[in-house]
């Protein structure tokens, strides 16, 4: 094989020359330069005020910033170079040699060449030159995950009063052509009435038409900003179990989204998946549906520009098994003897589920039950549990579910254990606070779950308790070495791998979480946290988004990775990555390790 033919399969493995057709890689070799690097050959190989593309063949080189600071090891299939030639700034970084080598450059005039006739070229070191945390995005002829509420709001704002008669809000209803009235008095929000609310709360009820609406509204209701995004509102319909949402603009509000109008826009019909768990009349009709989820997320994932609304959207579709299986116990055995709440806990609380998760839940009781009751609620949580796991949610090998009897306790009792974990914060009980602080109400009695929410929030700001959470998170070994190379385990197969949810997803959901409980934050999910640590000026602005740029990018990747598997794992092999990914995964990597210092230096005095 000749040199010109060598480097023609050396490009074809390098993205993103593989992307370029065969006259554009034909024209690309006529302009590649091969250099031999050393150090006293640097200042003619890459000269300071001649912008090249450098692609790394041979050899080591340390690219280092304005400060000496090391930005990032380069190997073999490595690029850099790029943004000077983007931006045509001056060179501020500079290459040390470790290994002498080979790299090819290429001059500004056939770097712009290939960029004009090549889009996928030209994209690629777009996307490269931002923030290199961020996933690269694959443009989609109609995503309706990016639209905004405000996109698909067609009607004006059809309103009335609180005391207007049921009679009244039947006739707007059906002058107006709509299937809700929203209810205010002077701009403000009072509640919502359907077409359903009518026909079950007043004529199957046959109560009187010239009652005011007030006595049959539902409230609160669920509202969205006019900026939402439109998935925002699928989750909230799902996960709330309402077909209605109001869309308010500054706090008043200007319109109704209603589930037909999200129908209309999904191509993959989540809603109408959805609508179908919600009317199934029996666990083996939920099985069968569960079976379509994994192709359903599938196609979702092919018509989306962002994968982690695959978690999402995952997150939503167990929320509906787990409420209908609830509900489907209830009707064969009768409601509940008093007030409870279905606790979900984990990865389905924070809404970021994988395809490999399992299931976390557990039962608020409003009081100690008897015997008999105790056998109720037993029973609810032994079908709901088995239920899942027909549906495809795997029980928990920690048992931590609400079939184990520890799990099904009252309010005080709950408070007792969270008590305990945080007053004697053993190695068991920091495990078990990882994942029962992600907690989230699926089911039930709100005002009971605010209660349990608001004392385990204020328990949780114990010092020594967070000194020992943060002792116990910078432990974690982050997956990358002292010379900015990846530490990897081999498999049986010698497959060289790193497991992205241990070594880095976890890490930053610990991260949030401590910062959050230190400021008596109650939000669940890893990016409503750092967005309200951010908000809140509890963790710096540059610190949250960098935090939460890295958990995006590890999420899209772990679940782009898992949706190609037969068995999904979180297992990335980094030799089977392209060049620019490695670099994301690196600089991912660093921005946890610097997280891990910060929060041990925050959090440092008290730990055991």
């Amino acid at each position: 094989m000749d040199s010109m033919d060598s480097t023609r399969t050396f490009l074809q493995r390098c993205v993103p020359f593989d992307r370029l057709s065969v006259a554009q890689l034909d024209y690309c070799l006529q302009h590649l330069q091969l250099h031999y690097v050393c150090e006293e050959s640097l200042d003619e190989v890459i000269p300071k005020d001649r912008p090249q593309l450098y692609l790394i063949k041979k050899g080591v080189f340390d690219l280092l910033g304005n400060h000496n600071q090391l930005i990032e090891r380069l190997e073999p299939g490595d690029l850099f170079g790029f943004p000077s030639l983007l931006t045509k700034r001056p060179i501020t970084n500079r290459i040390k040699v470790l290994d002498d080598g080979l790299m090819f450059s290429l001059a500004q005039s056939p770097f712009d060449y290939l960029c004009q006739h090549n889009q996928e070229f030209s994209d690629y070191f777009s996307r490269a030159l931002g923030d290199r945390l961020l996933t690269e995005s694959r443009t989609q002829e109609h995503d309706w995950t990016q639209l905004s509420v405000a996109d698909i709001l067609e009607r004006s704002l059809v309103s009335i009063s609180a005391d207007c008669s049921v009679a009244d809000a039947a006739l707007q209803m059906s002058e107006n052509k709509v299937s809700c009235l929203l209810i205010q008095d002077n701009d403000e929000l009072q509640g919502i009435i359907t077409d359903r609310d009518i026909r079950s709360r007043v004529v199957a009820q046959r109560q009187s038409y010239e009652q005011p609406v007030r006595q049959f509204m539902t409230t609160p209701v669920i509202e969205l900003d006019w900026q939402a995004p439109l998935f925002d509102a699928m989750q909230a319909m799902t996960s709330q179990n309402v077909h209605h949402i109001a869309v308010v603009r500054d706090s008043k509000p200007v319109g109704v989204i209603t589930a037909t109008d999200l129908m209309r826009q999904q191509r993959s019909e989540p809603l109408f998946l959805v609508n179908r768990i919600r009317k199934a009349d029996t666990v083996d009709q939920l099985q069968a549906i569960a079976e379509l989820v994994p192709e359903h997320l599938h196609q979702f994932a092919h018509r989306v520009v962002d994968v982690r609304l695959v978690g999402d959207l995952l997150a939503s579709f167990t929320d509906a098994f787990n409420i209908r299986l609830i509900r489907l116990y209830q009707r064969q055995y009768g409601e509940a003897p008093f007030p409870f709440v279905w606790l979900t806990f984990g990865s389905q609380a924070r809404r970021d589920q994988s395809l490999s998760s399992d299931q976390d839940n557990g039962l608020l009781l409003e009081q100690e039950p008897d015997a008999v009751q105790a056998q109720w609620f037993a029973g609810l949580a032994e079908f709901v549990c088995d239920g899942l796991a027909r549906c495809g949610l795997e029980l928990c090998g920690g048992n931590i579910m609400a079939s184990n009897d520890q799990l099904r306790v009252s309010g005080q009792a709950w408070i007792s254990k969270f008590r305990r974990w945080i007053l004697e914060p053993d190695q068991d009980a920091l495990m078990r606070t990882n994942i029962f602080f992600d907690h989230r109400a699926l089911y039930g009695d709100q005002k009971l779950f605010e209660h349990f929410d608001q004392a385990v929030s204020k328990l949780a700001t114990n010092q020594i308790f967070l000194a020992n959470l943060a002792a116990n998170s910078a432990d974690l070994a982050v997956p990358i070495g002292l010379f900015n190379r990846f530490r990897t385990q081999k498999l049986d197969d010698e497959k060289e791998v790193i497991d992205i949810k241990k070594s880095g997803i976890a890490i930053i959901n610990d991260i949030a979480r401590i910062h959050s409980l230190a400021s008596g934050i109650r939000d669940c999910g890893t990016p409503a946290r750092l967005q309200r640590l951010k908000d809140t000026g509890a963790m710096n602005t540059h610190d949250a988004e960098d935090l939460l740029a890295a958990w995006r990018f590890l999420v899209q990747m772990r679940l782009t990775h898992q949706l190609n598997q037969k068995t999904p794992d979180n297992l990335i092999a980094p030799d089977q990555l392209d060049s620019l990914t490695r670099r994301q995964l690196k600089a991912a990597f660093r921005l946890i390790k610097d997280a891990q210092e910060g929060l041990a230096l925050t959090f440092s005095r008290g730990a055991f």
